[in-house]
């Protein structure tokens, strides 16, 4: 996977923005999130299962914030129907969106490594 390919789901050079042009630091932003994205999720699925959609959405709106920090914008707009799903007390689709998420999450986590090198 290269950011060629899936170029529609990212800014990186807006991440680089957020980050003063600074790509080391964008580099570490990026190592963090491969960390705290994989926790959250799992705290996502984990609540889903117990029906804790409060916890869920904190979680949602939490993963909203990194994936755009780091320029995945697809992840964070899926992050954020998840959270408004649930705001909504659309609970047909929050497991759909939980999958979608996990699914953009998923490509960023194989993508953004290679961005900054």
């Amino acid at each position: 996977m290269n950011l060629a390919e899936y170029s529609d789901r990212f800014d990186i050079e807006a991440a680089l923005a957020r980050f003063s042009g600074d790509s080391e630091l964008l580099s570490e932003a990026i190592a963090i999130y491969k960390e705290e994205a994989v926790k959250h999720l799992k705290a996502i699925g984990e609540a889903l299962q117990v029906g804790d959609m409060e916890k869920v959405c904190i979680l949602a709106h939490t993963l909203k914030g990194e994936s755009g920090a780091v320029g995945a914008i697809a992840a964070q707009q899926r992050s954020s129907s998840l959270e408004t799903a649930i705001k909504n007390i659309d609970k047909d689709r929050v497991n759909e969106l939980y999958r979608k998420v996990s699914e953009e999450v998923s490509i960023a986590l194989q993508v953004l490594p290679d961005v900054i090198e």
